[in-house]
């Protein structure tokens, strides 16, 4: 026979199995609705991108093997250095229309080493992976206009 101090130990037991199979059922019910959310979002932004073939490019890995495959070491581009931070140019810049917004590129199924799921780049309208600082499309885009003479470099004081 089992003891007072046994049942009411059982007792604890299953009002926790209880609780926890609700709290289950609720987890569940939000991964659902997360799950329906990224389902119909990935929906609207294939249109986006069936529209921009242009935005397609080949893997890096390539243009890199491309490189050693001619006895060619890849070298990272140079930039003008600017007196500003990119994020403070960028608004004068699209005012000014001297560069106009990206369409926001596909996340990769394997997420790249440098992936930032946590950075945001307004440049390429608010996408997830990296920050508006380390935009490579924009740091080339500026370059380009400093090459031009279409903005000053270094010297650089309000655009």
């Amino acid at each position: 026979m089992q003891s007072l101090a046994q049942t009411h130990k059982m007792d604890q037991l299953e009002q926790e199995v209880h609780e926890l199979r609700e709290e289950v059922t609720i987890l569940q019910a939000k991964v659902e609705k997360l799950t329906n959310l990224v389902s119909s979002l990935t929906a609207q932004r294939k249109p986006q991108q069936q529209c921009q073939p242009l935005c397609i490019r080949p893997p890096r890995q390539q243009a890199s093997q491309q490189y050693n495959s001619q006895g060619r070491n890849p070298r990272a581009p140079q930039f003008d250095p600017i007196p500003m931070k990119y994020a403070e140019l960028l608004p004068t810049l699209l005012n000014k229309n001297l560069v106009q917004t990206r369409v926001p590129p596909l996340v990769p199924e394997r997420l790249p080493t440098w992936y930032r799921a946590d950075q945001f780049c307004a440049f390429h309208q608010g996408a997830p992976g990296h920050d508006t600082e380390e935009c490579y499309g924009l740091r080339t885009a500026v370059q380009k206009l400093i090459q031009a003479k279409k903005i000053p470099g270094a010297d650089m004081r309000i655009v």
